[in-house]
């Protein structure tokens, strides 16, 4: 929260905002709070939580805040520092640079405040958004066929979100054993010895498999019959229903 407010402050003085009053933290955590209630009453535009008209006029947020105040902290509000963002043809470039130090900061609490559970999986999921990105994928196959594709570490029993990351794109994939093997070890960093992961096809393979048990992490998941380094009685006898 403290970074929002800090980040927020900076980038209205870089931009020399108009008639900018400094948020503090107060200000901030009221800010998130108006949006909570906009999502639980959503009206067709945002000016009519003021409106004169009583039938749209929502007084838990009219108090809260005057609309240019909401409006001005809207036209602000930053989690990162602009001018420290590498450039796109640098090698540390981070689609997610705006967003980063609040997704960091979202793992350390899901982590935090739970203990990690003996059986996990890991799979991906998708947020709905059909505005512009280039984060945006398409997976016709999926409940949610448009939107942002997130790799997820979860409690095998509750489904507690323990860890995440946001696909941002081929990039993802730093290493020679690929996308799937870097997905697994990378939400597994923090794993505690002897927890059981699971996961479906698009992540197992041998390499991931015997890396996961050099740190006593166990795992177990559906695998195609075509990945390298199969054993070739294992790909001839499941030749007719490979997974």
């Amino acid at each position: 929260m403290v970074i929002i407010v800090e980040q927020t402050n900076r980038y209205a003085r870089q931009k020399n905002s108009t008639n900018w009053k400094p948020v503090t933290l107060q200000d901030i955590k009221a800010y998130l709070g108006v949006l909570i209630l906009m999502g639980l009453n959503p009206l067709p535009d945002m000016e009519l939580y003021w409106s004169s008209d009583p039938f749209y006029y929502n007084k838990e947020i009219a108090q809260v805040f005057p609309i240019v105040r909401f409006k001005k902290i809207t036209e602000n509000l930053h989690l990162n520092d602009n001018e420290m963002e590498p450039p796109r043809n640098s090698p540390e470039y981070d689609k997610l640079f705006k967003l980063r130090p609040l997704l960091t900061e979202l793992n350390k609490v899901y982590q935090r405040e739970a203990y990690n559970s003996e059986v996990q999986s890991i799979d991906e999921c998708m947020v709905k958004f059909k505005g512009r990105s280039s984060l945006k994928q398409y997976m016709p196959k999926k409940p949610i066929k448009r939107g942002f594709k997130v790799w997820a570490r979860c409690d095998a029993k509750t489904g507690y979100l323990y860890q995440f990351e946001v696909y941002s794109g081929k990039g993802d994939s730093t290493e020679n054993e690929g996308l799937g093997y870097n997905v697994v070890m990378k939400l597994c960093s923090n794993v505690p010895r002897n927890t059981l992961i699971a996961f479906d096809n698009f992540f197992t393979s041998c390499n991931l498999m015997e890396d996961l048990y050099d740190k006593n992490i166990y795992a177990v998941g559906t695998v195609r019959c075509n990945r390298k380094d199969l054993p070739d009685m294992i790909k001839k006898n499941n030749r007719n229903h490979c997974d």
